[in-house]
């Protein structure tokens, strides 16, 4: 991690927008599948990127002069949830978990991303916390495709 009091928080936006886009494809996803532990699931993934998506908001605010509240990502992660999206209508449960894993990889590379660029010393805390979230997010949703 660098640790660069005065410098400006990068990289912060497109963690959120990557966010907000796995917030509505969850909640889509939880829609069609039909295992209530799946459903639940979901709703964890759901919640842990809210409270990050507001963790991260205010180093938003610094880099972009408002709150992001958009959901367009970057190209890895787009296409990700566009595979995704297109699945919906022909996959079962354990099918939607295994995409969804992949989808928690790009987020993690997107914060990764962001750590790797110089942060003031409380965005790099806050980077760290969704790190230590996110990567919580994945392994259950590795546990959960080995069901």
């Amino acid at each position: 991690m660098n640790t660069h009091q005065g410098t400006e928080a990068t990289h912060i936006t497109d963690i959120i927008q990557v966010m907000n886009s796995g917030i509505d494809f969850y909640q889509k996803a939880q829609e069609k599948v039909e295992d209530p532990a799946i459903g639940a699931l979901f709703q964890r993934m759901i919640d842990a990127r809210k409270v990050s998506v507001e963790r991260l908001q205010p180093y938003a605010i610094n880099e972009k002069g408002e709150r992001e509240d958009g959901s367009s990502f970057a190209v890895e992660a787009r296409r990700a949830y566009t595979a995704l999206l297109t699945s919906f209508s022909s996959h079962n449960d354990s099918t939607y978990v295994k995409e969804l894993e992949e989808v928690e990889d790009k987020t993690l590379e997107e914060i990764k991303a962001a750590m790797d660029k110089p942060q003031p010393a409380d965005c790099e805390a806050a980077l760290a916390k969704t790190l230590l979230t996110m990567q919580s997010c994945h392994t259950e949703m590795s546990r959960m495709q080995k069901h």
